[in-house]
């Protein structure tokens, strides 16, 4: 018989065909079993603090370049150690020396912001969202991405770092400067002289009152599962569900329960109620509006005073100087 060979969790992850984080739980949980090469327990954040910081910037990660997303996802793995998480997350045991490291790291953040490299975050504390000149895409030669195009990939990781930031230190001002820049709310005002005509309808097409969300390794963890109801509206007109697949292959994952949990509870909140529907026609002050602004609607005749709906369509027409616009809003939000 040949000799067992030894794999990395890198390599383990890919012939089962799941994520490595699925590996290091599957692990701690004792599904897997492994070896410890030198001795003593066997921690990554221990090999992320003392042999992967950057030669060049003490608390800073790098691969080719110091990369928001990565400096990302290193300070949510310490920033989840240090804060943990309620449900069925790994109670990880952290040290003295994890939550100096996390503190050191972000503060390393605050300290280093710029509006140029090596600098992970802007001046305004939100991390680079472009495409840059210099960066190498040798090894993904078919990535979308081109000169100029942005990503939220590097915002997103690091708004999970300023949760677990805003949980360990009490101060959630960098959460809420990266969250208003994620839903930036782009309010407009239209009052009675900017209305040419306007008509209101409630619609309750796509009403659910069930949310069912599989994901993670759901196929082979049914517990990978979470279901929210509106039992009132069950009892009242029958079960409408809505299944949503989040598994491990699907377009967009989720691997944290309280993730889920809380995916399925917003979900179910925009969709268990009808939609109130405004067809508004403006004239050429709508022209600048764009799809997803929040518009706020004051109309003495419709009783609408500073009412707020989302524009989800427009329609320009500049021979007749008109601009048609398509809102609407969850019902529970009337007032």
């Amino acid at each position: 018989m040949d000799k067992e060979k030894l794999l990395r969790p890198r390599e383990v992850a890919m012939r089962l065909g799941i994520s490595k984080s699925s590996v290091y739980r599957w692990f701690w949980e004792g599904k897997l079993k492994g070896v410890k090469l030198r001795g003593g327990p066997v921690r990554i954040l221990d090999d992320l603090r003392v042999n992967r910081q950057s030669p060049t910037y003490q608390y800073l990660y790098r691969s080719d370049y110091h990369y928001a997303w990565l400096n990302a996802l290193v300070a949510h793995a310490f920033g989840l150690a240090v804060t943990g998480r309620p449900g069925q997350a790994y109670d990880f045991a952290a040290t003295a020396e994890d939550r100096a490291h996390f503190r050191n790291l972000v503060q390393t953040f605050f300290a280093m912001s710029g509006d140029s490299k090596p600098n992970v975050l802007n001046s305004d504390l939100i991390p680079f969202a472009f495409v840059e000149d210099t960066d190498i895409w040798d090894y993904a030669p078919h990535y979308i991405m081109q000169r100029r195009m942005g990503s939220m990939e590097g915002v997103v990781l690091m708004l999970q770092a300023a949760v677990d930031w805003g949980r360990f230190s009490g101060d959630w001002s960098w959460y809420e400067v990266l969250h208003g820049f994620i839903l930036a709310d782009h309010r407009v005002g239209l009052g009675p002289h900017q209305i040419s005509r306007l008509s209101f309808s409630r619609s309750a097409a796509g009403v659910r009152n069930v949310i069912r969300l599989r994901f993670a390794d759901f196929d082979r963890n049914p517990a990978s599962y979470v279901e929210e109801r509106h039992e009132a509206a069950v009892r009242a007109w029958g079960e409408q569900a809505l299944d949503v697949d989040c598994r491990y292959g699907a377009p967009v994952i989720v691997e944290d329960p309280e993730a889920a949990r809380l995916m399925a509870q917003r979900l179910l909140e925009r969709l268990s109620l009808p939609w109130e529907m405004v067809h508004l026609v403006t004239w050429l002050e709508g022209v600048r509006l764009e799809v997803g602004d929040t518009v706020a609607i004051t109309s003495d005749f419709h009783g609408f005073q500073g009412e707020e709906f989302t524009l989800f369509g427009k329609t320009v027409d500049l021979n007749r100087r008109r601009v048609e616009l398509e809102l609407a809003r969850p019902a529970k939000s009337r007032r």
